[in-house]
C-alpha cells in the first residue's frame, strides 16, 4: 500500500516513499541549495537504491543475508558503526557478523535528503528508525543519525562510506538511542548546568 505522506518531519516506513519530490517535502528544515537540476535523474536513482534497501531489509534480509552486500562497494567500504570503526577491507567481515545477527528487522526513514554531485557521486542524510529482534532472542530499537555516500560504478548506486551515531550527554557520557535530544540539551560537562530544550518552541 503506497501512503502520501506530507506532514513535515514525518518517518516514512514501506510504502511511504512514492517519489524524491514527496521525500523531500516532509523536510523539518530547508533544502539544501545544492540540488542541481542537471542531477535530477542520480538523486531519483539513488533515492530507488533506498527502497529497495528498505524492502530487501524488511522482507529478505533474515533469509537471505549475503544479497545485502550488492548494495555496497564491499572492498572500498569505511564504515563508522554504532560500536566503532570498521576500516576499508574490514567490511566484508563485520557485514557477516552484523548482517544476520540484526537482520530480522523493519527500517523507517525522517528528514532524508539526497544529493547528487555528479553522475556519478552523491550523499544522503536522515534519521533512521532500526528494530526488531537478534538472533539470541532480544528485541532492539534504536533511533540513530546516519550520513552515507555512493559511488555509482557498473551502472549501480553503491555505498561506499556511512556514518552512523546517537547523540551524546556530554557530561553522563550516555547515548540517546532514541535520537530525541536537542544538541543543546547536553553540550555542557556538568549536567546540572544542561537545560532542557522544549523542541515544539524551536
Amino acid at each position: 500500500m503506497v501512503t502520501k505522506i506530507t506532514t513535515k518531519g514525518a518517518w516514512h516506513g514501506e510504502g511511504d516513499l512514492t517519489t524524491l519530490e514527496a521525500l523531500h517535502a516532509t523536510l523539518s528544515y530547508p533544502l539544501s541549495h545544492l540540488h542541481s537540476p542537471d542531477l535530477k535523474k542520480e538523486e531519483e536513482e539513488i533515492f530507488q537504491h533506498y527502497v529497495n534497501w528498505q524492502l530487501f531489509n524488511n522482507h529478505r534480509f533474515s533469509t537471505h543475508p549475503n544479497e545485502g552486500k550488492e548494495f555496497y562497494d564491499v572492498p572500498d567500504v569505511m564504515y563508522f558503526d554504532l560500536m566503532g570503526f570498521i576500516p576499508r577491507g574490514g567490511f566484508d567481515n563485520h557485514f557477516d557478523i552484523i548482517g544476520p545477527y540484526f537482520a530480522k528487522s523493519k527500517i523507517a526513514y525522517k528528514d532524508m535528503e539526497i544529493i547528487a554531485v555528479s553522475k556519478d557521486f552523491g550523499y544522503c542524510t536522515m534519521e533512521q528508525h532500526y528494530w526488531g529482534t537478534t538472533t539470541d532472542g532480544k528485541d532492539f530499537d534504536f533511533t540513530f543519525r546516519i550520513s552515507s555516500n555512493l559511488r555509482k560504478r557498473d551502472n549501480k548506486w553503491k555505498w561506499v562510506h556511512e556514518h552512523v551515531s546517537f547523540p551524546v550527554n556530554i557530561a553522563t557520557r550516555i547515548a540517546d538511542f532514541t535520537c530525541s535530544q536537542h544538541a543543546s540539551e547536553h553540550l555542557k560537562m556538568k549536567n546540572e548546568d544542561n537545560i532542557k530544550i522544549d523542541k515544539k518552541a524551536i
